[in-house]
């Protein structure tokens, strides 16, 4: 591939279907030439991960054709691997990220956020009807406890939880919220302890939706045992377990190693799992959902 100072030419522009409106690009970077698009691809996957031909052809004002054929030379030069419906970054393993310091929660929350919003919209949709319902804590599961609660009241449903923002938001839609004692993360705003563990280890739920600060092929990974051990109880007493997880969270790892990925029911996300990852899941019959 030709380095990005040395780009000078341009491709000649496509032509369109009778008919056919021209593409509009949504970044400002329409009819980008072939190498400037190959660069702000693998910008993209630095960033976030994982890039789909949908997105990547509305920004480029490019049709898909034109993004396949873009991923498929950068696969080539060893550059991404193409999956699904887009392409992820290379790793030669999984990406060690061990955190002695948890993120700040609004910081968090902040990250990917559009991404986290599709998740979280496929997760309400999801769980629709159901009757017992667990939220742990994470940003991702509270944008689902905000898109459960805009869906408005659901007579028949009971939700759990240990994220007090979670809670709030849910009992505010007016859904029946119950929540455990335990000592309160400040930072989080959640509870967590023995009075915690205890206290949600009495119930049985329909589903639990949980929230991770990485995953590989060895399993789901957090930042915090004393929310590890409020997810492993959500884990063992819940009938079906929902993972919420966007895709730049793929091939990283944290401190604590909460599940394997045989004790999961459903992975959604936003892209598809990168190959290494996908196997383990449809070996261990896990249902992946994209959002």
């Amino acid at each position: 591939m030709i380095p990005p100072e040395q780009m000078i030419a341009t491709e000649p522009p496509e032509p369109a279907s009778p008919g056919a409106a021209a593409p509009q690009a949504a970044t400002g970077i329409a009819r980008a030439p072939a190498q400037a698009r190959m660069v702000r691809i693998l910008e993209r996957l630095n960033e976030g991960g994982s890039v789909t031909v949908t997105d990547l052809a509305h920004e480029f004002g490019v049709s898909d054709m034109t993004v396949r054929r873009d991923l498929a030379e950068l696969e080539r030069d060893g550059l991404l691997e193409r999956v699904h419906g887009g392409a992820i970054g290379l790793s030669r393993g999984p990406l060690t990220v061990i955190d002695d310091i948890e993120p700040a929660f609004e910081a968090r929350a902040r990250q990917n956020a559009d991404r986290k919003a599709r998740i979280a919209l496929a997760a309400a949709r999801h769980v629709a009807g159901r009757n017992a319902l667990a939220f742990d804590l994470g940003t991702t599961v509270l944008a689902a406890a905000r898109a459960v609660a805009a869906a408005g009241p659901q007579p028949q449903m009971r939700v759990f939880t240990n994220s007090m923002r979670a809670g709030q938001a849910m009992a505010r839609a007016g859904l029946s919220v119950y929540m455990s004692g335990g000592l309160i993360r400040a930072e989080e705003m959640s509870l967590t302890g023995t009075e915690a563990v205890d206290g949600f280890s009495r119930y049985y739920f329909d589903v639990a939706l949980l929230g991770a600060s990485g995953m590989t092929a060895e399993g789901v990974f957090d930042y915090s045992p004393e929310e590890a051990a409020v997810k492993t109880v959500f884990l063992q007493r819940s009938a079906e377990r929902v993972l919420l997880l966007d895709s730049t969270k793929f091939r990283r790892v944290s401190t604590v190693l909460i599940a394997s990925l045989a004790e999961l029911s459903t992975l959604i996300t936003d892209a598809p799992p990168p190959p290494d990852l996908a196997s383990v899941l449809d070996g261990a019959g896990v249902r992946v959902i994209l959002a």
